[in-house]
């Protein structure tokens, strides 16, 4: 799988550059790194979607990624490993990750463990984390591959070399399920992802209030604004499900729909997402 990067810049409206003094010179707006991952474009507009696929079995793992190879408003598929019953049995996961990649045909797959201490069903160590992952690298099944920033370090950066090394994409994660942190801590942990060495940079927090979920996407808007990798971030839960909408219009690049059962609180219908994404941030 051959992964190009482009930048692209983005450009400031004719009408706010109509409106402004000529005696001032427009803001520079960083460019986004864009991936060409299959023959989908992350980082381009419109925003792509994420359908996850939360099977326990082998035979139901098959058929939803059926299902979302066949939807056209799911862009990407994210394997939930974490949630399969052999989930510890590496090479079956393995044999089961390369027949997804099969069925889901142009449609990238990301490969995710998330550990029960990001709100997952996995309960691993630091040196078995890195072991697994880098056994699935050997020959990937996966164009993404979801890290947990705050696993060992050398671990971390380890696999994202790794990674690199076999043309495989670093989605870099944290999940806070308890709370919101302050706007500068999201900022804070979204930029030092990126100076980690990660492809798209996420962040999935849990609001107590409707100001934390503006909290969540200023904080989005001002990583954008500093960072030109693609964003993925998004405020859980009922309260926070706006989150996934506006992320279009806040410097975002991916959200998280589902098609049947959601992997985490607050996704809604991936069609309802995808046609509410358009009609937030129209393309030409």
């Amino acid at each position: 799988m051959k992964i190009k990067k482009i930048a692209m810049q983005l450009c400031l409206s004719s009408a706010v550059l109509a409106a402004m003094p000529t005696v001032f010179s427009a803001e520079v707006v960083p460019t986004t790194q864009h991936y060409m991952v299959k023959n989908l474009n992350i980082g381009d507009l419109p925003v792509k979607t994420i359908v996850p696929i939360t099977a326990k079995t082998a035979e139901q793992a098959i058929a939803q990624a059926q299902v979302i190879a066949s939807n056209p408003n799911a862009d990407v598929a994210e394997f939930r490993i974490d949630l399969l019953e052999f989930s510890a049995d590496t090479q079956k996961v393995i044999a089961l990750g390369q027949q997804l990649n099969q069925i889901l045909k142009e449609k990238p797959l990301i490969a995710t463990i998330r550990t029960h201490n990001e709100g997952g069903k996995m309960t691993v160590s630091d040196q078995d984390y890195e072991k697994i992952y880098s056994d699935y690298l050997k020959k990937p099944f996966m164009q993404l591959l979801d890290i947990e920033m705050f696993r060992d370090v050398g671990s971390v950066t380890k696999l994202i070399k790794l990674a690199h090394n076999k043309n495989v994409l670093v989605i870099m994660s944290n999940h806070d399920f308890a709370k919101t942190p302050e706007q500068q801590d999201i900022e804070n942990r979204l930029l030092k992802q990126d100076q980690m060495g990660a492809d798209i940079l996420k962040i999935a927090v849990m609001p107590k209030s409707k100001q934390d979920v503006f909290t969540l996407m200023n904080a989005t808007l001002a990583v954008s604004q500093k960072s030109q990798e693609p964003l993925l971030t998004m405020s859980m839960g009922q309260l926070g499900t706006i989150s996934r909408v506006a992320t279009a219009n806040m410097g975002g690049s991916l959200s998280f729909g589902m098609i049947g059962e959601a992997s985490a609180p607050g996704q809604i219908d991936v069609t309802q997402l995808k046609q509410l994404l358009k009609t937030v941030q129209p393309t030409p």
